[in-house]
């Protein structure tokens, strides 16, 4: 797909709603080399379910009244120094069974924006309302598993702990790990076997974002 040139003046983002499912499948099908269908991209069960447990926690980019990108969140108690889970079990299925109304982390469990729109600063954006929202709830941060999608591309060279290391130490640029970085994400460690990602070697890198603005209530 050819980029489309867009006007930063035209994105907006909004909490998502229910009527945008359709577009969100597409979104994850498409970011993820996939094709339009395919089951473990969310589908509109999942997002109604999604809005009844979190609804502000689920945001949308929009292009001239268009659903671009996609960010799906949860809450949890569990730390980011916590060990990590695969990414299903760490979210409960895409249904967010595992949400707590009380946590006080923020989680990425999903983000993609379409092809068509990707390097135009939709991500930014994305990152940009999240990181408001965990400010506006006093959370105490936000964290992810950022997938190592450029591994690919070093396979035959290193192994996936290497290529993380070189990718912390900016030596290599990750097409999702270095951008994270970039808009504040701290790196802490591998985490292999996150998620069925050929092109990661199946690992990710666990990112985390300290509200600076945090306020402990007690």
């Amino acid at each position: 797909m050819n980029p489309i040139k867009t006007n930063s003046s035209l994105i907006s983002v909004r909490n998502t709603r229910l009527e945008d499912s359709e577009s969100i499948h597409e979104i994850i099908a498409l970011a993820f080399g996939g094709q339009v269908g395919e089951p473990l991209a969310m589908s509109r069960p999942h997002v109604q379910q999604q809005l009844r447990r979190f609804p502000e926690g689920q945001f949308v980019a929009v292009y001239e009244g268009r659903v671009v990108g996609t960010a799906t969140t949860m809450r949890t108690h569990k730390p980011p120094t916590a060990m990590p889970l695969p990414w299903l079990k760490m979210i409960g299925g895409l249904e967010l069974t595992n949400h707590d109304s009380n946590g006080q982390w923020l989680y990425g469990a999903e983000f993609a924006v379409h092809p068509s729109f990707q390097g135009m600063g939709l991500g930014r954006r994305l990152y940009d309302a999240r990181f408001e929202f965990v400010r506006r709830l006093n959370l105490r941060g936000f964290y992810a598993v950022g997938m190592l999608m450029g591994y690919h591309r070093y396979k035959h060279l290193m192994s996936t702990a290497e290529y993380a290391q070189k990718v912390v130490n900016h030596e290599i640029d990750d097409p999702t790990v270095s951008m994270q970085m970039k808009r504040g994400f701290k790196p802490m460690r591998l985490v292999e076997g996150y998620n069925d990602e050929p092109h990661a070697g199946d690992a990710g890198m666990l990112i985390v974002w300290h509200n600076p603005d945090y306020r402990p209530m007690y």
